[in-house]
């Protein structure tokens, strides 16, 4: 369905003819490939969800991306079109330079720079950030609560480390911290995001593309982190 793309979560997408609700699918962006158009539910609606739907972005102000995947990706487009200073971190450099070619503003990489949260409190001059998506859990999340400054605004969208989280409670309270939980988002935020992605020139970047046939070297290749999104393609 050339004009349309999923909605959510649904099984049973990695088959060449596939049957569900009319409520499952919303208009695709006209701007974009079937191919680029696929890479949008999930990464790109779960950043959009927690950047413009449960928060309205105000350019100038600094958001921390946390990693360099699907969702990260999606989140540095959108802030450099939103005119956030994105930071972003990796445990690679290769993947940090894409990241500024992409528009970051700064980048960290946490494997040579354990103290990231500090680093960036450096770069906003002591102030901190004004949001953070946090993708891991576990302590990395205490990391990601000093990074933010004064009425800053916590994002939790990934436990890749761990599935809880605990924190000092006094500088919450103190700094006025907002905290909120991110999965996915619902339709009508599906369907503002594919026309701000239309409007704001957003191509979705893509590592590579394998046909039906391939789907184990498509996996591996997803196990060993690329940069951009994996796409099979059915036909």
């Amino acid at each position: 369905l050339h004009q349309h793309t999923l909605g959510s979560s649904l099984p049973g997408v990695l088959s060449q003819h596939v049957v569900f609700r009319e409520d499952a699918a919303v208009p695709a962006p006209v701007s974009l490939s079937d191919v680029e158009a696929a890479t949008l539910p999930i990464a790109a609606l779960t950043a959009w969800f927690a950047m413009a739907e449960a928060t309205r972005p105000v350019p100038g102000q600094t958001i921390l991306i946390q990693g360099t995947g699907g969702v990260s990706l999606f989140a540095l487009q959108f802030a450099a079109a939103f005119g956030l200073r994105a930071i972003v971190t990796s445990s690679s450099d290769e993947k940090l330079k894409r990241a500024r070619d992409l528009g970051a503003w700064q980048t960290i990489n946490h494997r040579t720079q354990p103290a990231w949260d500090e680093a960036a409190r450096a770069m906003t001059d002591g102030l901190g950030v004004n949001h953070v998506l946090e993708m891991v859990g576990g302590d990395n999340a205490r990391r990601s609560l000093n990074a933010l400054a004064a009425d800053g605004r916590l994002s939790v969208i990934g436990v890749l480390g761990a599935m809880e989280i605990s924190f000092p409670i006094v500088p919450f309270m103190r700094n006025r911290i907002v905290v909120q939980g991110i999965s996915i988002g619902h339709r009508r935020a599906f369907e503002r995001m594919n026309q701000a992605i239309e409007a704001l020139g957003i191509r979705p970047v893509i590592d590579k593309v394998y046909g039906f046939d391939e789907v184990p070297q498509a996996l591996q290749h997803l196990e060993k982190g690329p940069f951009g999104k994996i796409v099979i393609a059915t036909s």
